[in-house]
């Protein structure tokens, strides 16, 4: 077993940003969607529409309790995280894939995968730049925690009543924390 030792870092708004250059999440932040109607006017714009083939929305609340990371997955569609908690609970860590789950597994079956194809991003709940953001469809994450005696963290998760979960075959690696 090859075992990539990914290091937790935090999840800052230049952090966040570089994900959303690289395709892989859409930050919900203020001003992010702000328009500019004219006096006495108000407007919208879509953001994102969900493919049909997943029915309607559902909102989850979610706790991570796993203090190792269990693997990771996808889905087929765009999924929105509102990382809305205890700012007193232990932090979430979310790790994204830097490369789609095709990509990935190119890496993984060539024997060229490393700890550099991750960041694992220490997120604390209710920061209006860093907690709120859209999962785009076919990235690769995981949720686990950091070990302590807090409470675990809690956090939502929107997405399509019907969404799967597709696993991502690592073969022989393991990602695992380094100190």
């Amino acid at each position: 077993m090859k075992t990539l030792r990914l290091r937790p870092q935090a999840a800052t708004p230049a952090l966040m940003a570089r994900l959303e250059r690289r395709g892989l999440i859409l930050r919900l932040a203020p001003g992010a969607h702000a328009l500019a109607p004219p006096p006495g006017k108000s407007a919208g714009r879509l953001v994102y529409a969900g493919e049909q083939a997943w029915g309607p929305h559902k909102l989850i609340a979610v706790t991570a309790n796993n203090t190792e990371l269990r693997g990771l997955g996808t889905h087929p569609d765009n999924e929105e995280f509102l990382l809305i908690g205890d700012a007193k609970a232990r932090p979430l860590v979310l790790v994204v894939a830097l490369h789609q789950k095709e990509e990935l597994g190119r890496r993984v079956a060539q024997g060229r995968l490393r700890a550099s194809d991750f960041v694992a991003l220490v997120l604390r709940p209710n920061d209006p730049l860093t907690s709120f953001f859209v999962m785009l469809k076919g990235t690769p994450h995981g949720e686990a925690t950091v070990p302590g005696r807090a409470q675990p963290p809690s956090f939502y998760v929107t997405e399509g009543r019907d969404l799967p979960t597709e696993r991502v075959d690592f073969g022989d690696y393991a990602l695992a924390w380094s100190r």
